[in-house]
C-alpha cells in the first residue's frame, strides 16, 4: 500500500509540474491573448520536447485552437487541430481533470461544430458524412452530460442519438445503427415518430437470430407502444429461425396453454402452408403440414367468425390435400392403362395361362385397391373444402360493396365451389341420380356467380 501511495504521489507531482509549465499559456488564454498563448505554448515545447505527448500539452493545444476556432475564416483548420488534440488528451487523461479544473470549451466546440456539420450533411443526404459527424456528437455529448458540464441535467442527447442512428442506417452501417437504436430503446425513448426505430431494430435482431435480445427489445416495444401490433414480429422470428417441426411444436404448445391469438393462428397457418412446399419436404410431411395449416386457420376462425380469410385458407388447405390425393388416383389409373397396354398375349397352355392371368389380376387388383383406399380421404377433404370455403363466402357474399381482398376471395370461392361440386357430381354419375342432380344444381349456382365478381 505504501508503495502504491508513493507511485501516486510521484504521478501527481509530475502532473502538477507539467501543468505549471503551461501557466503562462493559461494566463494568456484567460486574458483573451490567443496568439501570445500559442507563442508561449510553442516555447514550452521547444524547451521541453518531452512534454509534447503529455495530457497537459494536448489539453492546452485543444484550448488554443478552440479559441482560434471562433474566427474560422482566419483559422480554417482550427477546429480540426482542436479536435485532434482533444482526442489525444482524452486518451492521456481519462479522468479529464485538467478540463474540469481549467474549462471545457474544446468539448463544447467539437460538439457544436459536429452537430452543425451533421445537420448540413443530413440535409443534402450525404449519409456517410452525417453519420460520422453525429457519432462524434453522441460521443462528446455523452462526456458533457456525464460530467455534468451542461446546464441541462439530461443524461444524454436524444436528438444526437436519433440522428446518429438514422444517418448510419441510410449509410448502410448496420452495426452502428443497431448500437444507437438500442440506446434509444434501453432508455425508453418513445415519441410517436420513433415507432419505426423499434420496428427496424426488431427486424435486424430477427435476421441476426438473436433470440435473447429479440425478446428483450420486443418487450420494450410492447411497453412503449401498447397499441401497436407486435405479434407479427414474434411470428416472423419463428418463421425465419425455426424449422417447420419446431414451428409445429410451438404452435401446439401455445394452443395447449391457451396463449395464442387469432392473428398468431393465422400466421402459423401461413407458415405451415409455406412449409409444405419447401424444398426437400417429403410427401408425407407435406401432407402433415397441410393438415396443420388447416388446423391453425380453423382455430383463427373459431376466435372470430368474421375472419373470412382464415375460413377460406382452411378450405384451401383441404382443397390442396384433395388435389394431391386425386393426382395419386390419376397416376394409378395411368398405371392400370400401362399394365393393360403392355400386357403380352396370354400363353395358350391352360396351366400357364391361369398363372399368367393370376399374375396380372394381382397387379391390377393392387392398384385398384390403392385407389379404393383413397376414396374416403378424398371425399373427406372435398366435403371439408366445401364447408370451409362456403363459410368464407357466406361472410362476405351479402356485403353491398366488397373491398379488393373480399372480392378476390368471393371470386375464388365460387370458382372453387363450382369445381368441387362438379367433382362430386361426376362421382355420382350413373350411380345416384338424386345426388347427381343435387350436385349439378350446386355447380350451376356457383358457376353462374363467377361473372358477378369479375
Amino acid at each position: 500500500m505504501k508503495k502504491l501511495m508513493s507511485v501516486l504521489t510521484i504521478l501527481l507531482a509530475m502532473h502538477t509540474v507539467q501543468a505549471q509549465d503551461f501557466d503562462k499559456v493559461k494566463t494568456n488564454l484567460l486574458l483573451g491573448k490567443t496568439d501570445d498563448a500559442k507563442a508561449d505554448y510553442d516555447k514550452v515545447l521547444t524547451k521541453k520536447a518531452n512534454l509534447a505527448g503529455t495530457a497537459a500539452a494536448y489539453y492546452w493545444k485543444s484550448k488554443i485552437y478552440s479559441a482560434y476556432n471562433k474566427d474560422a475564416v482566419k483559422y480554417p483548420n482550427a477546429y480540426i487541430e482542436s479536435r485532434k488534440a482533444l482526442e489525444e488528451y482524452m486518451k492521456a487523461e481519462p479522468s479529464l481533470q485538467l478540463a474540469k479544473d481549467n474549462g471545457q470549451e474544446p468539448f463544447f466546440d467539437v460538439y457544436i461544430k459536429s452537430f452543425k456539420g451533421g445537420v448540413d450533411s443530413f440535409n443534402v443526404k450525404a449519409w456517410k458524412g452525417a453519420a460520422e459527424y453525429f457519432i462524434d456528437v453522441v460521443k462528446y455529448s455523452d462526456i458533457i452530460f456525464t460530467q455534468g458540464w451542461a446546464s441541462s441535467k439530461q443524461k444524454f442527447d436524444t436528438t444526437a442519438l436519433i440522428y446518429a442512428g438514422y444517418s448510419s442506417q441510410n449509410a448502410g452501417n448496420l452495426e452502428e445503427t443497431i448500437f444507437y437504436y438500442k440506446r434509444l430503446l434501453d432508455n425508453k425513448v418513445a415519441t410517436p415518430e420513433l415507432v419505426d426505430v423499434y420496428r427496424y431494430l426488431l427486424i435486424q435482431l430477427i435476421d441476426k437470430k438473436d433470440k435473447a435480445q429479440f425478446d428483450t427489445y420486443l418487450a420494450l416495444s410492447v411497453a412503449a407502444y401498447p397499441n401497436e401490433s407486435w405479434v407479427e414480429y414474434s411470428t416472423e422470428y419463428i418463421d425465419k429461425n425455426l424449422s417447420i417441426d419446431e414451428k409445429v411444436a410451438m404452435f401446439d404448445k401455445l394452443v395447449a396453454g391457451g396463449n395464442i391469438s387469432e392473428l398468431e393462428c393465422q400466421m402459423f397457418g401461413d407458415m405451415f402452408m409455406s412449409g409444405k412446399s419447401a424444398e426437400g419436404i417429403s410427401q408425407d410431411n407435406a401432407a402433415k403440414y397441410t393438415s396443420k395449416a388447416s388446423e391453425a386457420y380453423k382455430k383463427a376462425y373459431t376466435m372470430n367468425t368474421k375472419n373470412y380469410a382464415a375460413a377460406f385458407n382452411a378450405g384451401i388447405s383441404h382443397y390442396n390435400a384433395y388435389t394431391v390425393l386425386d393426382e395419386k388416383v390419376s397416376v394409378n389409373i395411368k398405371a392400370l392403362q400401362t399394365i393393360n397396354s403392355t400386357k403380352p398375349v396370354a400363353p395358350k397352355d391352360p396351366k400357364k395361362k391361369a398363372a399368367f392371368d393370376a399374375f396380372y389380376k394381382a397387379k391390377i387388383d393392387s392398384v385398384r385397391k390403392i385407389n379404393t383406399s383413397l376414396d374416403a380421404p378424398i371425399k373427406e377433404n372435398v366435403d371439408a373444402a366445401i364447408e370451409w370455403i362456403d363459410k368464407a363466402y357466406n361472410v362476405i357474399k351479402d356485403k353491398e360493396k366488397l373491398e379488393r381482398g373480399e372480392k378476390n376471395v368471393a371470386l375464388r370461392s365460387v370458382d372453387f365451389l363450382a369445381t368441387l361440386y362438379a367433382y362430386k357430381r361426376d362421382k355420382a354419375r350413373g350411380k345416384d341420380q338424386k345426388a347427381f342432380d343435387e350436385f349439378d344444381a350446386k355447380f350451376n349456382i356457383y358457376d353462374q356467380l363467377h361473372d358477378k365478381y369479375q
